[in-house]
């Protein structure tokens, strides 16, 4: 494992300019945040972290946590692009809950600043598995059951949204059918975005043509797509990732018959298990179900394959990249404590006590590792704890993990 002989030596990094990680070097923890410490306020014991995201701004100086109590399980949070501490009208983000309009948060305080509701033909709320921002940041498109809603970010609430359906009969062909599990757009400004679904689908639409596909991709591995994302600076580079897979798939978007790529990582769970690429494009990072840490460099895909650096960090973690040479990793496992031996939350567990009075309707469950961490991979100078960078971090981790404390 190398230094990255192109990212200039210490020092802070302003923008645009690349940081330093130090890779060769175990990382430093520069804050940790237990979800244990939230059982008080929230009312919800054994929680986990599901979902970490960095804030856009990297500029917050705010160390105390936010807590931002929902009326119910959270099924996805986004932060608003332009999102920014030091411009109050552009701090917020969008969460979706269940039974709920999808709600846009002020970040300052929680207060809800508008809801943008999604009703079935039962007059029910959904709630959207997945959240994206079309680049000009004016559109919030929302996925759920073969559609995906799309809202005028200036005007909310009823009878205001578009409704792409991405297929119309049971047994209709050419369709994407299933829950829109993953949305992203291409970093390109063309309007180009990607759709993925837990049916295990691949679809690339245009803001143009709506619901028409223009490309589906093939060869897509897993159980059912949890996340995709394009490479900032090169618009034909797509990353998807779904759950029961032990790679990260590659694809060029030029030509969809095949991925150019694999990144391998453990992931047979069903969770989701998050990955990010760092704004400059050079280095992709991820979590995997055993709780390591793996940095993939990306410069040359055609020869990438195994991570350059794999670390243990947690009991099964999820990462995210910033700008400011940190990572976060969050534990996302539980254990069953209920019956006599443990077991994973995907397996079932009895409802039946040794001496036959039935128990809790809900089994018990035991978080492993129930921290959210910030890690530095930069030099003592680079990564003192007064860095804006780090601070924005922990301050937006809060905001999102607070929301996932009281979901289940």
């Amino acid at each position: 494992m190398q230094e990255d002989p192109t990212a200039p030596a210490g020092g802070q990094n302003a923008w645009p300019s690349a940081p330093a990680y130090k890779w060769a070097c175990s990382p430093t923890t520069l804050t940790t945040l237990d979800t244990n410490d939230l059982e008080v306020r929230s009312g919800v014991r054994g929680n986990f972290w599901r979902s970490a995201r960095w804030t856009p701004d990297p500029g917050s100086l705010d160390l105390t946590p936010k807590v931002f109590e929902q009326p119910d399980a959270i099924h996805s949070t986004l932060w608003y692009p332009l999102a920014s501490a030091h411009s109050p009208e552009t701090y917020c983000f969008v969460t979706s809950i269940r039974d709920t309009p999808v709600r846009l948060v002020d970040a300052s305080d929680g207060r809800i600043r508008a809801t943008y509701p999604i009703i079935d033909h039962r007059e029910r709320f959904i709630a959207p598995h997945s959240l994206a921002f079309n680049p000009t940041a004016s559109k919030l498109y929302c996925g759920f059951e073969n559609a995906i809603e799309v809202f005028d970010v200036a005007s909310p609430g009823y009878d205001t949204a578009e409704r792409l359906k991405t297929v119309y009969a049971r047994r209709e062909k050419g369709g994407q059918k299933g829950i829109i599990s993953a949305i992203a757009f291409c970093t390109d400004y063309s309007g180009t975005f990607a759709a993925g679904s837990f049916s295990g689908s691949v679809a690339l639409y245009s803001e143009d043509t709506g619901s028409t596909p223009l490309a589906h991709v093939d060869g897509v591995k897993g159980g059912g797509v949890t996340q995709i994302a394009f490479h900032p600076l090169s618009p034909t580079t797509m990353f998807v990732a779904s759950r029961r897979s032990s790679a990260i798939q590659v694809y060029d978007t030029r030509d969809l018959s095949a991925p150019v790529s694999e990144l391998s990582r453990s992931g047979s769970t069903n969770q989701r298990i998050s990955f990010d690429v760092d704004p400059w494009g050079r280095w992709i990072s991820s979590g995997d179900e055993y709780g390591s840490l793996g940095v993939w460099d990306i410069s040359d895909l055609a020869s990438t394959s195994e991570p350059i650096l794999k670390e243990r960090l947690h009991d099964g973690s999820d990462s995210e990249t910033d700008s400011n040479s940190e990572v976060a990793s969050n534990e996302s496992s539980k254990d069953n404590v209920s019956g006599s031996e443990s077991a994973t939350r995907s397996n079932t567990a009895s409802n039946i006590i040794p001496n036959g009075k039935p128990k809790s309707r809900y089994p018990s469950w035991a978080a492993r590792d129930a921290k959210l961490r910030v890690w530095s991979f930069a030099t003592p100078l680079d990564s003192a704890p007064g860095s804006a960078s780090a601070i924005a971090s922990v301050q937006e981790l809060s905001l999102t993990a607070a929301a996932v404390s009281t979901a289940l």
